[in-house]
Order: C-alpha cells, then sequence, then structure tokens
C-alpha cells in the first residue's frame, strides 16, 4: 500500500463530513464529504479534526467518531504535522488556513470553494504554494468527473471541431457556487486564459436584498448580523485566448437559468453536452441539412469526484505532476469572479484580465 497520508480538516461543517446524511447512495456522489472520501482512500487517515466553535466540532466529532479535536487550527497543524489539510471553512475565513498550512510543512491542501474573499488574498495563497511546492486542489469537482473528463478529451481530440462557444445554464451566487460553473467552462475548454469578463449582478436574492457594495470600505457587506454577502449573479460572459493557437478565441455564455445547471459546448462541426449536472454525457457531430448526423453517448465510471479530487493531490506529492486543478488554474476562475465584480460596479462594462484593482471584498460562504 506504500506511504499512509496523514490527515486534518480545518472545518466540520457540510463538505467537511455531514453532506454525506444529506444524500442517497450515488457511485458519483458518494462518498461526498472530505471525511468519508479519506475514510475511502486506504492511502490516506484523518487524525485530526479543527472547527473554531465547539457545538459544531463536536456534533462532527461525535458523528464520526474523533477523539482527537482542536479549536485552533494553528495548533493542530504545528502538533500533529498532518501531511494532507482539507480547508473547508466559509470562503471569507479560507485564506489564513492555506497559507498557514502551506507554509507549515504541509505537502497537499485540498481547499473547498470559493478560494478566499478578494485577489489581494488569492495572491497570497498563490506565493504560499508556490513557494513552499504545495500540491493545491480546490472543491470544483467535476474537473475531477469522469463523464465532464471523458468530455473534455473528445472536445480536445477534434470531435466537435474548434470550440467557439460554451453556453453554462446555472443561477447560483458569485463566489461560493460559480467556481463550479467557471472551472467547468474552462476545464472543458482546454482551461484557456480568460482575458476580460462583462456582466452584471443580481439586485436580489430571492426574498433577501442583494448584499450592498460600500464604496469607503470598498467591500459587499452582510447583512446586519451575518458574516456572508455572496451577491447573486445575472448574465455574464468571458472570453478566452488559447495559448499557442494563434487567433483561436472562445466565448462563455453564462444564463441564470434556476433549476438548471447544464452546459453546451458548440463547435464548429458539432457540440458536446453535460445536462442533468452530470446525468447525461453526449456528443453530437454534423451541421447542416444534407450532413450526416453522428451522437455518441458518454456513460461515466469510476470513483467519486471527490475521491480522485484527493488522489490527484497524492499524485503530486509522490510524482510531482501538477493537480489539475492546481493554483494556477484555480486563480484563473478567481480572476474571473472579482473581474465580474468590477464590470458590475462599472454599469456591465467590459473588464480586462487579469484585474488591476485586488483590494475588492466580498466575504462569500
Amino acid at each position: 500500500m506504500g506511504k499512509v497520508y496523514r490527515v486534518g480538516i480545518i472545518g466540520t461543517g457540510r463538505m467537511g463530513g455531514l453532506i454525506e446524511d444529506e444524500l442517497s447512495a450515488n457511485q458519483f456522489s458518494s462518498p461526498y464529504g472530505h471525511f468519508s472520501a479519506y475514510q475511502h482512500i486506504q492511502q490516506t487517515e484523518v487524525i485530526a479534526v479543527a472547527n473554531r466553535g465547539a457545538d459544531r466540532l463536536q456534533r462532527f466529532a461525535d458523528r464520526f467518531g474523533i477523539s482527537n479535536t482542536y479549536l485552533d487550527y494553528q495548533q493542530m497543524i504545528e502538533k500533529e504535522k498532518p501531511d494532507i489539510v482539507s480547508i473547508t471553512t466559509p470562503s471569507f475565513a479560507r485564506a489564513e488556513p492555506i497559507i498557514f498550512a502551506a507554509e507549515h510543512g504541509v505537502k497537499g491542501i485540498y481547499a473547498e470553494k470559493g478560494l478566499c474573499a478578494s485577489l489581494e488574498e488569492a495572491d497570497r495563497i498563490s506565493v504560499a504554494c508556490h513557494q513552499n511546492g504545495t500540491a493545491f486542489n480546490w472543491g470544483a469537482m467535476r474537473r475531477h468527473h469522469d463523464g465532464f473528463i471523458r468530455l473534455r478529451g473528445a472536445i480536445q481530440n477534434g470531435e466537435i471541431g474548434q470550440p467557439q462557444y460554451a453556453i453554462m445554464y446555472a443561477q447560483t451566487d458569485l463566489i461560493k457556487h460559480h467556481p463550479h460553473t467557471l472551472d467547468l467552462v474552462s476545464m472543458l475548454l482546454g482551461d484557456p486564459q480568460p482575458v476580460w469578463v462583462e456582466g452584471l449582478l443580481a439586485e436580489s436574492r430571492g426574498t433577501r436584498s442583494a448584499p450592498n457594495y460600500d464604496v469607503k470600505q470598498h467591500a459587499f457587506l452582510p447583512p446586519e448580523g451575518e458574516e456572508i454577502a455572496d451577491p447573486m449573479v445575472e448574465l455574464f460572459r468571458v472570453g478566452y485566448a488559447h495559448k499557442g493557437k494563434q487567433e483561436m478565441y472562445t466565448e462563455g455564455i453564462f444564463l441564470p437559468v434556476a433549476g438548471r445547471f447544464d452546459i453546451d459546448i458548440h463547435g464548429t462541426e458539432g457540440t458536446a453536452m453535460a445536462w442533468d449536472n452530470g446525468g447525461m454525457f453526449r456528443l453530437r457531430r454534423g451541421r447542416g441539412k444534407t450532413a450526416e448526423i453522428e451522437e455518441k453517448v458518454i456513460k461515466p465510471a469510476g470513483e467519486s469526484p471527490t475521491v480522485c479530487t484527493i488522489r490527484d493531490i497524492i499524485n503530486e506529492i509522490e510524482t510531482g505532476q501538477r493537480t489539475s486543478g492546481n493554483i494556477d488554474v484555480t486563480m484563473q476562475s478567481v480572476e474571473v469572479q472579482f473581474g465580474l465584480a468590477h464590470s458590475h460596479l462599472q454599469g456591465g462594462e467590459r473588464i480586462a484580465l487579469p484585474v488591476v484593482d485586488r483590494k475588492l471584498y466580498i466575504p462569500g460562504g
């Protein structure tokens, strides 16, 4: 079996492990939470967990039979010296644990999304991971789903010709959940460089008002008594440039359609589709009234995306081959997130990426 990697988990909420109690058995969603995924992998052992709140920490410890708990994640890392750390805190409380872990000998980090609350924090995370050689993946898990991986392979092999437009259907918030859409579009297109973004944030969030932007603090402010200010998003567009492919550009169009998580990649010779949140994968080749239409269905197999995310981190630790969702790939989606917020503040104007202003603060969940 080889080396067993010691794991510490920071954050004992849903993605830390409690989400398992909400799910029915499904090979692509279970194990879904971090704790259960580590239990599934023989090469990993969770040796400690930390949380800032005692009640939630105790609930987690009772649920999973853990006795080694900490209210201070720094003490956990310094005393236990884990090889891998999972960080499942809210995004506004994520930057410091990532940086501390990277700077204190942790070899691999699995961080939930969003990454953090500002581009200034993201830059510090990137520097810490690079300077310390830390393997990194974040929780945009469709990148590690066999169905989406095989769909990406078909696109890269030219089965729909040259990709032109990615149309993503999902209605969600900017910081916590749009990383799923941004990372998926990027991954299916081959992780091209985002060069511009334009769009607007929503004025309301169901029955709740949208977070207010405060000019003096240069921040989106949460409602009184709360910690999270994560605005919902209206339609937006992202332009991508493909390195090494002269004059090849693609565009992502993100439509705020409630109740859907579907994507169509339109190419010069066909379309790649993933609908029903990964429930159906299909390639359709051929255009025009006289062209013969060819269709192919992809049926995914293998382990859950959470398990595959962890195995990807272990692979980098052991071989040096960077993870699929490494910090540089992650930063591309984070640039788009904050660029979109800047576009909104400028009335929907197109914003060039990377963003010049790194200080805008958005405390997501």
